[in-house]
């Protein structure tokens, strides 16, 4: 097995009919498609959206996103629930000399409120913290995003503090919210069941 993919797993499985797959540039054309059903939705609180046109700009997102991974700097992963487009996920912004990453995530408005993405990014804890051997991961969510924030509480992270007019959404300018959590905090949190009778509650 090659050693990025020993790092980086293709798929990650999340429990019966859902998983997480690695993303490539082919799949430009079924993430844009979601993407512009949930224009609205998620161009609340990601700049990104305002700019994605196009499935050609989807592409050229998706191809950074490959060559990172080949450098290290990303795991970027399609949410798929019974083999549907649901959402992306991912650790970006990788240094290994330092140990730190951030996750990223959004959710398309139909599969919000079932607990998916907590356990997606439990599951990039596990690839950041087990794989990769990081120290510290930080998840970043606008201040008015209650239902982002919701992950990273629910996980365990703890809030450092809020970067004022840090981002730049469609509205006009918003204040960022930090959370973040250590190594020895993600072993202190228990056994897998553990954990998922959290994400349940």
């Amino acid at each position: 097995m090659p050693a990025q993919e020993a790092r980086f797993p293709p798929v990650i499985p999340l429990g019966t009919d859902a998983e997480l797959v690695q993303l490539e540039p082919q799949d430009a054309e079924e993430i844009f498609a979601v993407v512009c059903a949930n224009r609205g939705h998620l161009g609340q609180w990601l700049p990104w959206v305002e700019s994605t046109l196009a499935a050609d700009d989807t592409r050229r997102f998706l191809e950074q996103v490959a060559a990172n991974r080949e450098e290290g700097k990303t795991a970027a992963y399609s949410l798929r629930l019974r083999g549907a487009l649901a959402g992306l996920a991912g650790l970006h912004d990788i240094d290994p000399a330092n140990g730190v990453a951030q996750i990223g995530y959004w959710l398309a408005k139909p599969h919000e409120g079932q607990g998916w993405m907590t356990r997606t990014v439990q599951a990039l804890l596990g690839v950041a913290f087990d794989g990769l051997g990081l120290e510290r991961i930080e998840i970043r969510c606008a201040a008015g995003n209650t239902r982002s924030q919701a992950i990273p509480r629910r996980l365990g992270f703890t809030y450092e503090g809020t970067l004022r007019s840090a981002q730049r959404l469609a509205g006009g300018r918003a204040d960022v919210r930090i959370y973040s959590l250590l190594r020895e905090e993600w072993g202190r949190l228990g056994s897998v069941a553990g954990r998922e009778d959290r994400i349940r509650g």
